[in-house]
């Protein structure tokens, strides 16, 4: 129960206090094809404000892409 607990709250996690931009919200940009921070703003509809959200932003990007299978076409040949 305790594991659920706290997915639930990464999941909801306010990454962006400016433009009310959660954790789910990166992702889902990410899912779209942005790959920048500043994509990610753009994404929503947004603009940075205070900018103290970039690193954030930028290090769940990271996680996101990592998790993501290389395709076969982008291999690099030995």
């Amino acid at each position: 129960m305790t594991f659920i607990r706290i997915f639930v709250q990464m999941v909801r996690m306010i990454i962006c206090v400016c433009n009310r931009i959660n954790c789910k919200s990166v992702r889902s940009a990410v899912d779209a094809g942005a790959r920048s921070p500043k994509a990610v703003q753009a994404h929503h509809g947004c603009k940075f404000q205070c900018g103290k959200c970039s690193c954030s932003i930028g290090e769940i990007i990271s996680e996101e892409m990592d998790r993501r299978p290389v395709a076969p076409a982008l291999i690099a040949a030995e």
